[in-house]
């Protein structure tokens, strides 16, 4: 097989409900679908959530890197196993830093993807190859509470509740003092003794002035604080973690295999936020948590903010094939609905079960994705004759 035609779409659908983080108040989503045409063997498909802040790529590099590096090197090699996909992936990667690039693990993730799902739609891949086994069938899910009203909080609470199963909930908090200790009372009440409660800063404070919001906030029991200082001070994490006594999970700081090996060796962390389209995809993704693993720490398994069911099929299909699972972070369908109209299923976390995703493999093109059509094309290639 080789990929004869390369299309990518712009998939930025708006959301009922904002989703306003110390990095930004975002809108809509704001993805890379790809779909790789192989002629009579089918197609698959692929998604980069880019993300400025965290692995420095946007829309418009993601779509450069795949005219300029990707498709060169997709439309010359054809590939039959996983372990053909390992390689030109590596290749993928190798053309990227020949062309300057050193932003492209978003753009890298969309790559496996789609040639994944490619081999699984022709029956090259079994999901036994790409996790031997299935160590759970329900997932415990972590849900963030973003800045919003009060009131917004209050109204919205139980739904989530009850449609995401006694989540984990991530409070993210801000620069001022009092604010954040509300929104933790409130946060605590609504949760109940039982609640788990963690924080996530974004790196956004100096480490005197994290251990100050940490203190004002510690009689309300949080167990975790996420990314409290900035991504490249892994020195600073290490420290953190020491003094704070809360566990400490890292966002920011992990992006490759060569983060994962430096916090690994300073132990600067608890846990791993690994997000496929974060990480370079799912194969690159499965190494960090496999290095995790060894080391005993914990893998949450991330989501970006607005990101697609491409990229949650895929994530929930890692959650459930690593040992060492913290929780699954979730939750973008919710910024997609309605949330009074909703009509919160029991327990879905435990129900939803292998007839969505067969065998764990990733999910078909979702149902959102209607609107995309050649007003959504951003770029079409073919080999050049």
């Amino acid at each position: 097989m080789i990929v004869q035609r390369i299309q990518c779409y712009h998939y930025n659908e708006a959301f009922k409900i904002p989703f306003h983080s110390p990095q930004v108040n975002r809108l809509r989503a704001d993805s890379v679908i790809v779909h790789l045409d192989c002629g009579s063997h089918g197609g698959g498909w692929g998604e980069s959530a880019p993300r400025p802040y965290v692995t420095g790529e946007s829309v418009a590099s993601v779509l450069a890197l795949w005219e300029h590096a990707f498709a060169p090197v997709l439309f010359a090699n054809p590939f039959e196993t996983l372990e053909d996909v390992e390689k030109l992936l590596a290749q993928l990667e190798v053309a990227s830093q020949d062309r300057g690039h050193r932003a492209y693990h978003s753009a890298l993730g969309a790559a496996d993807l789609a040639l994944i799902d490619v081999l699984r739609r022709v029956g090259h891949l079994k999901a036994q190859q790409l996790f031997p086994r299935n160590y759970r069938q329900a997932l415990r899910y972590s849900v963030s509470v973003p800045f919003v009203d009060h009131a917004v909080v209050e109204k919205f609470f139980p739904i989530l509740q009850a449609r995401f199963d006694k989540p984990v909930f991530k409070l993210l908090l801000g620069t001022d003092s009092e604010v954040n200790y509300r929104r933790m009372e409130q946060l605590r009440r609504l949760a109940g003794t039982a609640g788990e409660i963690r924080l996530e800063l974004n790196g956004k404070l100096t480490r005197a002035q994290v251990l100050k919001e940490v203190d004002r906030v510690r009689p309300f029991r949080p167990v975790a604080i996420e990314q409290p200082l900035p991504a490249n001070d892994i020195q600073g994490l290490r420290q953190f973690r020491q003094e704070s006594g809360l566990a400490v999970i890292v966002d920011e700081s992990l992006v490759s295999l060569a983060d994962a090996e430096a916090l690994l060796a300073q132990e600067a962390c608890d846990i791993f936020n690994i997000k496929i389209s974060k990480c370079g995809g799912l194969l690159r993704s499965r190494a960090i948590a496999q290095m995790a693993a060894q080391a005993g720490v914990e893998c949450h398994i991330g989501t970006h903010v607005g990101e697609s069911e491409l990229l949650g099929a895929a994530g929930r299909q890692l959650a459930r094939g690593i040992p060492n699972f913290d929780c699954y972070g979730g939750g973008s369908q919710v910024l997609f609905s309605r949330m009074p109209e909703m009509t919160p299923p029991a327990r879905v976390p435990h129900r939803e079960a292998a007839a969505e995703e067969p065998n764990g493999a990733q999910a078909a093109p979702p149902s959102e994705w209607a609107s995309l059509g050649r007003s959504a094309l951003r770029l079409e290639l073919r080999p050049s004759k």
